[in-house]
């Protein structure tokens, strides 16, 4: 939640709202009031709106994908649409994948091609049981695209999380990053204080 947290206040430090908005998955309410009104694109806290919303982004962001008429030149530079980017913060992503589905399925084919029509997605979950949900095929595939992963105090007997690498028992904000480009490194996550 601490993490999401910083992560928009460098959306907003970054972005003007034309340029960025900011949807939000939040089951237990622990990020609300974080998202001014104008970068928000939605803040959900149940299933069922999750469900909708998720299915109407998917869709306005296929509109993005590129056709066979778009040339290399606009694809280099991205300038056959126009718009906000779209952030989606998921906090407690074990929450949100339910028996009765993930909200995030219909976002799943966009994954790859993510660069290409503006979308971010950022998932927290807790540690207890990820060596299991890392089946689950949202996060499946984020690690087959080599998504950067962040993990923090754990127990090593989770075994390999991302990669070859496991948790450690860890300080409140110390973190193990996984990454494609840079490799595994530590690094300390700033804090950003709570919504009053």
């Amino acid at each position: 939640t601490t993490f999401l947290r910083s992560i928009i206040s460098e959306v907003m430090r970054l972005y003007t709202p034309g340029e960025a908005k900011i949807l939000t998955i939040d089951m237990r309410r622990t990020l609300m009031g974080a998202v001014p009104k104008e970068y928000q694109l939605g803040y959900l806290t149940n299933h069922a709106e999750a469900m909708k919303k998720m299915r109407e982004l998917a869709g306005y962001l296929r509109t993005r994908l590129p056709g066979s008429d778009v040339t290399s030149e606009q694809i280099r530079d991205r300038s056959w649409w126009s718009g906000p980017e779209a952030w989606i913060l998921v906090d407690d992503y074990d929450l949100v994948v339910t028996s009765e589905g993930n909200p995030l399925m219909p976002l799943q084919p966009l994954l790859s091609q993510a660069g290409d029509v503006g979308l971010h997605l950022v998932i927290t979950r807790r540690m207890g049981g990820v060596s299991r949900a890392l089946y689950e095929r949202i996060l499946q595939s984020l690690i087959d695209l080599g998504t950067t992963g962040i993990l923090l105090s754990g127990n090593p007997d989770e075994g390999q999380i991302i990669g070859r690498v496991k948790p450690v028992r860890a300080e409140p904000g110390r973190a193990i990053v996984v990454s494609r480009d840079a490799g595994v490194f530590r690094a300390q996550l700033a804090y950003s204080d709570p919504v009053r």
